[in-house]
């Protein structure tokens, strides 16, 4: 198990605990109702956005992801990585397997920070309804004092860390792998 399963589990252990202590076995099955809705109702996105990400993987060559979006790609990486993160649709489930996807296929790390920037603060898709929420001007405003932080982000990571980008690529792809062979069993020896 790693530490992020880990820590998720004992969040959710310690909210479980809570929910019985405010509400009883009650309130936990309703949390236990609530989480499965959930799940039920993204569990076909989130395997729609797997194969997309596998799919991706198999369809552009590391070559081609380096080349735009690697350590050989400079400035214009964190550059084009923003674009991308403005323009992909979906949510985190389907923009972090496809940032993991890239990640693997040799991005540069700047460059993905500058991609999930990008799509937190710019997706194109959501402009519209921000202005009928809120307005032009508003929006506006936001965009305008939002504007550089994506590419500027990526660039000083790419600055700040050059080679830490090795040591994260080698832990998405292990993570990766963990994914493809399922639970780790144990054999126990006397």
């Amino acid at each position: 198990m790693n530490k992020t399963t880990l820590g998720m589990a004992l969040v959710s252990l310690g909210l479980i605990v809570i929910a019985f202590f405010q509400g009883g076995f009650a309130l936990v099955g309703q949390g236990f109702l609530a989480g499965g809705k959930t799940l039920l109702a993204v569990f076909p996105l989130i395997i729609i956005a797997f194969i997309v990400a596998g799919s991706f993987s198999t369809l552009i060559s590391k070559e081609m992801v380096s080349r735009w979006l690697g350590e050989e790609a400079g400035w214009k990486g964190p550059f084009l990585g923003t674009l991308m993160g403005a323009m992909v649709p979906g949510g985190p489930f389907f923009f972090y397997p496809l940032m993991a996807t890239l990640i693997v296929s040799g991005a540069n790390i700047g460059t993905m920070i500058s991609f999930v920037a990008a799509k937190t603060l710019w997706y194109v898709g959501r402009i519209p309804i921000e202005i009928a929420f809120v307005g032009v001007k508003i929006t506006v405003v936001r965009v305008l004092l939002t504007f550089a932080i994506p590419i500027v982000a990526g660039a000083a990571v790419n600055f700040l860390l050059p080679g830490y980008a090795e040591k994260i690529r080698l832990e998405v792809e292990q993570l990766q792998q963990k994914g493809k062979k399922g639970p780790e069993r144990r054999v126990q020896t006397d």
